[in-house]
């Protein structure tokens, strides 16, 4: 009777860290970190580049009167009442302008502008309508559910006499 014996295992090499392995994967990991941070940066200017106007300087020099102008026309007490309701994949914006009686105010050239909070790439502005004295309409196409922020403005000829901001959402369809 013959006994095969199994050939005996190989050594195995041992396992050595080189200086060169150690290098290269540093260099692996913080190149990995710089490409990701690089896209990251890239995508959020893209998106949203932080300017809200042109030149600060030249708008700060006219803070105080938009600031006196804005207390003007907050002592009239003028009131807006927003509804803005789905309306295929558009939307229908409805706004009453009130006096402090309530009584309804006509005879305005009415704008709004529905912001996008992340992205002015998504913005919407309309000039409303008055479809009956104090109510002022718009059609807004193409416009996605979620928050916005909507800015309206009404006019005399070229005097600004009302602006009104506000948080707004649209639902679903």
């Amino acid at each position: 009777m013959s006994c095969d014996t199994p050939a005996a295992p190989r050594p195995r090499r041992r396992f050595e860290l080189t200086g060169g392995m150690v290098a290269a994967m540093l260099v692996l990991f913080f190149g990995v970190i710089v490409s990701v941070n690089a896209t990251i940066l890239t995508v959020a200017l893209r998106t949203m580049p932080g300017v809200e106007t042109r030149s600060a300087y030249e708008t700060s020099q006219h803070f105080n009167e938009e600031i006196a102008r804005q207390h003007a026309r907050d002592a009239r007490g003028w009131k807006a009442a927003v509804t803005l309701a789905r309306q295929g994949e558009g939307a229908a914006l409805g706004v009453s302008l009130t006096d402090r009686l309530g009584q309804p105010l006509s005879g305005f050239s009415a704008t709004a502008r529905l912001r996008h909070p992340a992205t002015s790439a998504r913005d919407h502005a309309v000039t409303l309508n008055e479809r009956q004295p104090g109510r002022y309409e718009a059609n807004v196409e193409r416009v996605e559910a979620g928050s916005w922020i909507l800015e309206l403005q009404a006019r005399r000829g070229e005097e600004v006499v009302f602006v009104s901001r506000s948080r707004i959402t649209l639902p679903e369809k």
